[in-house]
C-alpha cells in the first residue's frame, strides 16, 4: 500500500497508526508473497488475533444479554455469530 492510500485509509477511519506496517500487513495475502518481495509475512497471524477478539467480543455479550443459557447454548449462538457466512451477511 502506498503512502498516499495509506493517509486516505487514516483521514476515512479517523485513526492514526503507530505502527503502519501492520495495517499494511492487514492487506498481504499469503498467496501474494510469492509475487512481492515487499513483505516477508501474510496477513495470517493478524487474522489469528482478529478471530480471537471477535470471539471473546462476542462471548462477552452473548454471556451478558443471555443469562439465562447455559455454556452449550452459549457456545452454539457463538459458533453460528462468529462463522463467515454470518459476518458476510
Amino acid at each position: 500500500m502506498n503512502d498516499h492510500k495509506l493517509a486516505k485509509l487514516k483521514a476515512l477511519l479517523e485513526l492514526d497508526f503507530k505502527d503502519s506496517h501492520l495495517i499494511e500487513n492487514a492487506f498481504v495475502h499469503r498467496s501474494y508473497l510469492n509475487e512481492s518481495h515487499a513483505f516477508s509475512e501474510s496477513n495470517e497471524r493478524l487474522e489469528y488475533l482478529g478471530d480471537a477478539v471477535l470471539e471473546l467480543a462476542t462471548s462477552i455479550f452473548l454471556y451478558e444479554k443471555y443469562r439465562e443459557f447455559q455454556e452449550g447454548m452459549l457456545t452454539n449462538l457463538r459458533a453460528s455469530l462468529v462463522r463467515t457466512e454470518s459476518l458476510a451477511g
